[in-house]
């Protein structure tokens, strides 16, 4: 089988070929919003997408979209209306993305940190985690006076993840009140169950099409189980951040 994205930077390589195998193709990468049992990843995708939508001024305003994944959400900002522009440092996201939606996609190779210009709101959809808190709200303070965030936290002192307080004290230092705080952290973890419960079904199609081994499979397994306990103990959260520029 001839994978498109075997290439593509591990795990993420590996969550697209079971969505591929199970759902037929993938539109996304991000957590989906589970509102019940045996929903449509598609669907709770879908719903979190959807939300973030619903937080942007009306088009034709000025979007940037730091972190495109596949450049689906910025593709559709296009076609919403909107003067979307995205960026991100990974030329393989942008090479996939092109080759998804377009070349004519408006999207950069370049660090969000290192962006200049004048935007009306600025989304991070599961990308402000990869990049300093002081450095991302200090760089947003240029750019923008509205920021929104979807994307899991630390709630305490343990995991690999922003911790939540300090992430808003870093707005809060470069002049940004929270204009909204909605806790998901319930309706995010069933996406990390769909992947545990698929990765065996597919092991041999992950180990013949993407070169795997075994035992990164089963790393994958345990390392899944351990962050979904992780938000089971309150350890992790998923949430949704508006700010605006005081």
């Amino acid at each position: 089988m001839t994978v498109p994205y075997r290439d593509f930077y591990y795990p993420l390589n590996v969550f697209m070929h079971v969505l591929t195998l199970e759902e037929g193709g993938v539109e996304h990468l991000h957590y989906g919003l589970f509102e019940r049992d045996g929903e449509s990843i598609s669907a709770a995708q879908e719903r979190s997408t959807s939300l973030l939508l619903s937080r942007l001024p009306p088009p034709p305003a000025r979007i940037l979209e730091a972190g495109i994944g596949l450049g689906t959400t910025l593709a559709r900002l296009v076609r919403l209306g909107y003067d979307a522009f995205g960026v991100t440092p990974d030329a393989q996201q942008i090479a996939m993305a092109r080759a998804r939606h377009g070349d004519a996609l408006p999207v950069a190779c370049v660090k969000f940190e290192e962006m200049n210009g004048s935007y009306d709101t600025i989304v991070f959809q599961e990308s402000s985690q990869y990049i300093d808190s002081d450095e991302l709200f200090a760089k947003a303070a240029e750019l923008a006076p509205h920021v929104v965030v979807l994307d899991e936290f630390a709630l305490g002192d343990e995991g690999v993840l922003h911790r939540l307080d300090a992430f808003l004290d870093a707005a809060a230092r470069h002049g940004f009140d929270v204009a909204e705080r909605v806790d998901l952290s319930a309706q995010a973890p069933p996406t990390i169950d769909y992947f545990i419960a698929r990765l065996p079904r597919y092991r041999s199609a992950l180990i013949d099409d993407l070169g795997l081994s075994s035992a990164q499979i089963d790393e994958l397994i345990a390392s899944g189980t351990s962050y979904a306990e992780a938000y089971r103990r309150g350890v992790y959260g998923y949430l949704l951040l508006q700010f605006r520029r005081r």
